[in-house]
């Protein structure tokens, strides 16, 4: 954020709002989801698969999942750390989404005129309702916006601020690894060259054949889910492997791009929509 522009209120009076007690919190969170992703741009397949994975997703049942800062990098399956908050701090965060103006209609934003940047996704199930807010280059130098832009994105930072932060929460557990119900399997092609990059071997069927058509995430791909046993051999066949790895199905080599299933997807369809 420039300087001058002032501050609509501090990371401590958020905090401070998202600690406090929600009468009937319990009742008042069922259902509700918050969301935060980071992606877009020009990129490869593999990579607009692993940026549909939220860096943050909250449950209404205080169920918080986050990718660790300090995981692999580009890793062929992603990972999310678990933790718990009260269902009073998830009330508190659609509190603030709402001061935020993010869940009445879109605040102006802005369009910043930066090629190829970055957008940040924000979204928020509630009252059986879904907002969801695209900022493009959010945090980037943005000298052309006016002061009403620039106001909004710092309301949305601040409240990004908080979201990526669970250690601030009162009585947030201690971190513990996601283990997700299912994987999404993303089918992306005929692997190139491979140099010298050792390929994976899939542990499953005929990646040749498996999975139901689908255009994302470009192209002609095919996508499957795999649950049960199924997910440890497929993180186990990942392990130690980067997302532009190939992997070896029979004779051939394929490009897919590994997805973890949040608690609320269960298809194909959950990601690609």
């Amino acid at each position: 954020m420039r300087s001058g522009h002032r501050t609509l209120w501090n990371a401590a009076a958020v905090v401070a709002a998202v600690l406090g007690g929600c009468a009937n919190s319990a009742a008042a969170t069922d259902g509700m989801v918050i969301e935060l992703s980071i992606g877009g741009g020009l990129v490869p397949a593999a990579v607009r698969v692993s940026d549909s994975l939220p860096r943050v997703w909250i449950g209404g049942d205080g169920r918080y999942l986050r990718q660790p800062p300090d995981g692999q990098s580009n890793p062929a399956l992603p990972t999310l750390e678990e933790r718990r908050i009260s269902v009073d701090a998830v009330a508190g965060l659609i509190d603030q989404a709402r001061s935020a103006g993010l869940l009445a209609d879109i605040p102006d934003y802005g369009k910043p005129l930066i090629a190829d940047a970055m957008v940040t996704r924000v979204v928020i199930i509630t009252g059986g309702t879904r907002h969801q807010v695209l900022v493009s280059a959010l945090g980037y130098p943005n000298p052309g916006l006016d002061d009403t832009a620039m106001a909004a994105r710092a309301k949305l930072s601040q409240f990004i601020d908080v979201l990526q932060h669970p250690e601030r929460i009162a009585g947030v557990s201690a971190p513990q690894a996601y283990t997700p119900a299912q994987l999404a399997v993303f089918v992306l092609g005929s692997a190139g060259a491979t140099g010298d990059k050792a390929p994976a071997t899939w542990p499953l069927g005929n990646l040749g054949t498996a999975g139901a058509p689908t255009d994302w995430p470009a192209g002609a791909a095919r996508c499957l889910v795999v649950g049960g046993g199924e997910v440890t051999s497929v993180a186990d066949a990942a392990a130690g492997k980067d997302r532009f790895t190939p992997w070896r199905s029979g004779d051939a080599l394929w490009d897919i791009g590994l997805r973890p299933l949040l608690p609320d997807e269960h298809s194909c369809a959950d990601v690609v929509g």
